[in-house]
């Protein structure tokens, strides 16, 4: 009968620590969620900072090669005019 009663105190033991292992582990969980919905949410505004930057560097680009097309017609025409 002791051997019965020594097992189901091991037994007991075991579901007791199992269960404080599970709520643990359910804690652990939430933090884990918690964390990856803010790091989810700073990859989105990154991703919308390289996406405007990206345009303004396009625009910047296009407007350089607008100006420099631009300068070099003020050179010929100032070339024609000097001859």
């Amino acid at each position: 009968m002791k051997a019965a009663a020594c097992f189901n105190k091991s037994v007991d033991s075991l579901l007791s620590e199992n269960d404080a292992l599970c709520r643990q582990l359910a804690k652990l969980q939430q933090r884990a969620s918690e964390i990856i919905q803010r790091r989810s949410a700073e990859v989105e505004q990154l991703t919308s900072a390289v996406e405007f930057l990206s345009s303004e560097l396009h625009d910047r680009d296009a407007m350089i090669v607008f100006l420099r097309t631009k300068l070099q017609e003020f050179r010929k025409i100032s070339e024609m005019q000097s001859h």
